[in-house]
């Protein structure tokens, strides 16, 4: 049977860190592992219509962070949000869902699967709102600032012109938490929201261990696997050719996109991925194969 408990921020499990943002939530209601709220977390939020590179980097990232024993914390909406709790989970990480609405009212509804697993799995649901309070959209911008709020920073996969992520990414950034960004083409509509917070300041990121190197309290982890990263796993066959012509020494985009009768754009979007999964690296000369 799960219990919901209520705490206020004299209670000992409200977070500090949750006290001190603006206009912080005068109580929280929990459902699960409410030690979670002790751990250290980070953000992974973006586009609610989110492209399949967009799902495929939510997940890296997600497990990656998990590893490096960070608490995963997003808002259980469609798209990026749910497929980082999702890709937590199958990796036995840790995972907070922040609500905009009550437990009783779970929104969306087709997440409700999900919120029984991340309670099945030790994690935790948070909401400001009692139990009967119905999803509106205020709320969910409330929300955000609580998400943000919880971690010592915010990773943003994907986010469209004025979206609700960027609007997270602003709070964030008033709340003095770190903001980092993964670099999008420029035609990419999802990638909009994301260069702009780029020319804003956020911190532009291609790696987890990027994202650990901006905090002194944390030390990247390696895996112990050292044969795990000769293992080559590429999404797609074209991901696969592209890695393959710059080992053999074709590092020019314009050069891959002959060799390989492929656009130009298309290519400078696999290389952007394999550079963001740790498969090449660019050099003075173009690219090579890490």
């Amino acid at each position: 049977m799960i219990i919901i408990l209520k705490i206020t921020q004299d209670d000992k499990y409200f977070p500090e860190k949750l006290k001190n943002i603006p206009n912080p939530p005068k109580q929280l209601f929990l459902e699960g592992n409410k030690d979670l709220l002790k751990e250290t977390s980070i953000a992974i939020i973006g586009s609610r219509k989110s492209t399949k590179n967009g799902q495929k980097l939510a997940q890296k990232f997600a497990q990656e962070l998990s590893a490096q024993n960070l608490v995963i914390v997003s808002g259980m909406a469609k798209g990026i949000d749910g497929i980082a709790h999702k890709s937590t989970l199958d990796v036995k990480g840790k995972t907070i869902a922040v609500l905009g609405g009550g437990f009783n009212h779970i929104y969306p509804e087709e997440n409700t699967p999900l919120y029984h697993e991340i309670l099945k799995h030790g994690g935790l649901i948070v909401s400001e709102y009692p139990p009967e309070t119905k999803p509106a959209y205020q709320q969910f911008l409330q929300r955000n600032r609580i998400v943000s709020g919880l971690s010592i920073g915010v990773l943003i996969i994907e986010a469209a012109h004025r979206s609700g992520t960027s609007v997270t990414a602003g709070l964030a950034h008033k709340q003095g938490r770190k903001v980092f960004v993964l670099p999008h083409e420029i035609e990419n509509m999802y990638g909009v929201g994301t260069n702009q917070l780029i020319r804003k300041g956020a911190i532009l990121v291609t790696s987890t261990e990027e994202i650990i190197s901006e905090y002194e309290e944390l030390s990247y982890k390696t895996s112990d696997n050292a044969e795990e990263k000769k293992i080559r796993k590429f999404a797609t066959e074209d991901d696969k050719i592209v890695y393959e012509l710059i080992e053999r020494g074709f590092n020019q985009i314009d050069e891959i996109s002959q060799k390989s009768n492929k656009p130009v754009s298309q290519i400078a979007n696999i290389i952007l991925l394999l550079e963001i999964e740790g498969y090449i690296e660019k050099t003075a000369g173009g690219y090579k194969c890490i």
